[in-house]
């Protein structure tokens, strides 16, 4: 696929961002998805297997992810990240409920604090699009409770009495599923706390749901903190006119947009889809920032890749990208102290991995792959 240069983008956004805005006002949210019949016609599943994925963890797609996956096929990357199968019901001998230990590590509900001078905000369960191989998978989503403006008040009063903590991270689920005025009075917020120097937001909304980047919501964005969007593109065919459009529609409200993907078994895998994946990602101005080696939580198995495929897709990538496109290939470690790159785990001959962390703190990795 053919990607549009970085100078043409700004143009291309400017001209969607009145039809995106018309959309967003007008359209129910309902509207901008696919009913399950369409899901299971494009992505060729029977309907008794995505009605029973979906009691585990939802099935979702917008209707402009379906139609990309509709025009590469069932056996594209684009399908796969999202087909359900019956795989995610079955229990894997790697799995782990808690795979990056969030769950030990909330000091106050719906924050995580691994570092002293940043915390990730869980500002929502939801998202547009459930991706099969989602970290979070386990934790509830139908019956999640959102956030009250109480709950929000007790995350306030927690950064103001921590003044160490300079960035909070809203996460989820998908921050982006809040709505401009949510998300308004949360930046407005943010700015009331003397020690917040900026903020983050990680969303697969330009990916999965482009329209959503209105001229609304990078108002809404828009303020005295510095702000930095994490988007999540894993493979180049995501990297459409729109989704590149919504990119630039950030970058011209002055927000940094940077880029973390997942190794994913039999997405991108291979290094033809890695050097593809970040070399598109600059053409537009996106900043590399992680390769994640997936996590192991109930139900992704067929997504895992081992340490060493991984170490050598990863040796390849950096001999042949240029460095300032090469992301760093981390590994969030599941006794909670965060994330190493996976070059410098020692394997062992019991065919552990151990990483001796700059405190002295040893941690220990079995990889079941």
């Amino acid at each position: 696929m053919a990607n549009p240069s970085f100078s043409s983008l700004h143009a291309v956004a400017d001209r969607q961002a009145e039809s995106a805005d018309a959309a967003a006002s007008t359209t129910p949210a309902a509207e901008g998805f696919a009913p399950r019949p369409d899901i299971n016609r494009v992505l060729d599943v029977p309907a008794e297997v995505t009605d029973q994925v979906r009691r585990v963890f939802p099935v979702q797609w917008p209707r402009y992810y379906l139609d990309l996956a509709e025009q590469q096929g069932p056996d594209s990357a684009v399908a796969r990240m999202g087909r359900p199968r019956l795989t995610e019901l079955v229990q894997d001998q790697g799995d782990i409920a808690d795979p990056i230990a969030d769950r030990r590590q909330r000091p106050v509900p719906f924050v995580v604090q691994k570092h002293a001078d940043r915390v990730i905000i869980l500002a929502t369960k939801k998202c547009h699009f459930y991706c099969r191989f989602c970290f979070r998978r386990e934790e509830p989503v139908a019956r999640a409770m959102e956030l009250s403006r109480a709950d929000w008040r007790c995350i306030f009063d927690f950064l103001r009495a921590n003044p160490d903590i300079k960035e909070p991270i809203l996460s989820g689920g998908d921050p982006l599923t809040l709505t401009d005025e949510h998300l308004a009075w949360v930046r407005s917020e943010l700015e009331t706390i003397p020690s917040v120097t900026h903020w983050r937001i990680h969303s697969r909304a330009p990916v999965h749901y482009p329209a959503r980047v209105t001229t609304g919501l990078t108002a809404a964005l828009q303020g005295r903190l510095p702000l930095r969007l994490v988007c999540h593109f894993n493979h180049r065919d995501e990297q459409t006119p729109q989704s590149l459009a919504a990119v630039a529609r950030l970058q011209a409200a002055g927000v940094q947009v940077e880029n973390q993907a997942v190794l994913l078994q039999g997405v991108n895998d291979s290094l033809a889809a890695q050097q593809a994946l970040w070399q598109g990602l600059a053409a537009a101005g996106v900043k590399p920032r992680y390769l994640h080696h997936p996590d192991r939580v109930a139900g992704n198995a067929p997504f895992r890749v081992s340490i060493e495929q991984g170490r050598r897709l990863y040796t390849a990538m950096t001999q042949t990208l240029d460095p300032e496109q090469n992301p760093r290939y981390v590994i969030d470690l599941p006794d909670g102290t965060g994330k190493i790159p996976v070059a410098a785990m020692e394997r062992q001959a019991d065919g552990t991995y151990r990483y001796q962390h700059p405190d002295g703190r040893l941690s220990v990795y079995q990889d079941w792959c």
